[in-house]
């Protein structure tokens, strides 16, 4: 049975398996072991908080098992740029005009801004392909039912960044055509500075001034608010959330920042809490759902058939053992999104 939980030290390996997996573009899950130890320890110590406010520089980093075999990861800052400002690219239009002259322009702009810096954020999310299926939802929306349990250590509105268009060899047009300009570094080279220095190169070296996004060239402009194809399913688990994308691109790449109203999540609109009954035979009516524990340190959610009879949530030994409930306990549940558009198609 597919589970999602808290990462641990001992699973170091398997995460560092998974970022180098993942290939380039994905800051956020850095193929550096000592970064990746450093977020988990992160994360083991924002696990053990007590509840605190959305003032937070928490980091929460999951994962996802498959009998003992960890087969994903995915995390959530609580609040993105909390040490330092969150840099992307704001996406407007100016507007420049002559009345003498009878003329009305609108250009297509991107200022470089940091409206972002304090939101939460939805990061490092992997899947090993032979487990996306099933576990990719599971792993995605766990994130959000933990959001729904612990509502105070999370803000107003939250943000994902999707990975944008760069070639097998790693070369990124939207980079290409404007940060190597400034940086005198290839797509790669730039990631590796993000990952281990501080992130204040960027506004050292890249222009505070609007880019006129005219003056760049075809393939550039083309690649603005894409998405790399890898990352076309996760964003769609996303988009069927509720995420849209807004008015921001990656500073690095061009790709679509994703952004939402947490409490206007599918997830977190629908979601409910009930006891749990533990049962070898569910009543009639079960159906799949997903099921999370009402725990923080100790947080586990799983997918599995549940029955709902008058207010009580019938669940089979089996996830009760992966959920480590038993009966008396609560859990919060959420329909599948195939379940979802089904009713309400």
């Amino acid at each position: 049975m597919l589970k999602v939980r808290p990462v641990r030290t001992s699973d170091l390996p398997a995460i560092e398996r998974m970022a180098i997996a993942s290939g380039i573009g994905v800051t956020s899950l850095p193929s550096n072991r000592d970064k990746l130890f450093e977020r988990i320890q992160m994360s083991r110590t924002a696990f053990g908080h007590e509840a605190i406010g959305e003032a937070s520089n928490d980091f929460y980093m999951f994962v996802l098992e498959a009998g003992d075999k960890v087969v994903g990861t995915a995390s959530i800052a609580a609040s993105a740029g909390f040490d330092e400002p969150f840099y992307s690219y704001r996406s407007e239009t100016f507007v420049h005009a002559s009345r003498a002259l009878k003329v009305n322009n609108r250009v297509h702009v991107l200022t470089m801004c940091h409206d972002l810096t304090g939101m939460s954020q939805l990061c490092g999310f992997y899947v090993e392909p032979s487990h996306a299926a099933a576990g990719g939802e599971l792993l995605s929306r766990a994130r959000l039912l933990f959001v729904a349990g612990q509502r105070e250590r999370f803000g107003r509105r939250i943000i994902a960044e999707m990975q944008g268009l760069h070639d097998e060899a790693g070369q990124s047009p939207f980079w290409n055509a404007l940060g190597r300009r400034f940086f005198n570094m290839d797509f790669l080279q730039v990631e590796q500075a993000f990952v281990s220095h501080s992130k204040t190169f960027i506004a050292e070296l890249m222009p505070s001034y609007p880019i006129y996004v005219p003056l760049l060239p075809d393939e550039a402009q083309d690649a603005i608010g894409q998405i790399h194809p890898d990352f076309e399913w996760p964003c769609q688990l996303l988009t069927r959330e509720g995420f849209e994308a807004d008015h921001y691109i990656d500073i690095f790449d061009g790709g679509a920042v994703l952004t939402a109203e947490i409490d206007r999540l599918k997830t977190l609109e629908t979601a409910r809490c009930y006891p749990v009954e533990v049962a070898v035979s569910l009543p009639e009516g079960a159906a799949p759902r997903l099921i999370a524990n009402e725990r923080v340190e100790t947080f586990e959610a799983t997918l599995d058939k549940v029955a709902l009879v008058g207010g009580v949530a019938f669940i089979h030994p089996d996830a009760a053992s992966v959920l480590s409930v038993r009966s008396g306990d609560k859990v919060r549940l959420v329909a599948r999104q195939t379940e979802e558009a089904g009713e309400t198609s």
